[in-house]
């Protein structure tokens, strides 16, 4: 199976939008008891009205997400919010991340 970057995932989600409009991915990842979750069409975003998240359109995560180790994303589906945290996420858009940073 095909393997990304975490660091390519976070920086690929924080792009937001490309040309115009907005970018949905899906992810899987752990839930804190231990079952396995999947969400098919997310965006960035975050918890509306609060400083956590980012503002509608900016380009980048006003949070300081590796302070606080989770993405806050919203269903594209129904717009609800939705914080991840980054050290439960598995797979990006079918690809299996990879949390290690490769030694060279």
């Amino acid at each position: 199976m095909e393997r990304i970057q975490l660091a390519t995932v976070l920086a690929e989600i924080d792009l937001g939008e490309v040309d115009g409009h907005g970018r949905t991915f899906s992810l899987q990842y752990y839930k804190v008891d231990g079952t396995k979750g999947r969400k098919e069409t997310l965006r960035k975003g975050g918890v509306s009205g609060a400083s956590a998240g980012p503002a509608a359109g900016s380009g980048g995560f006003r949070y300081k997400v590796k302070e606080k180790g989770t993405l806050q994303l919203v269903n594209a589906q129904n717009g609800q919010p939705l914080g991840l945290k980054i050290a439960l996420l598995t797979h990006y858009n079918g690809q299996v991340i990879n949390h290690v940073r490769n030694e060279e």
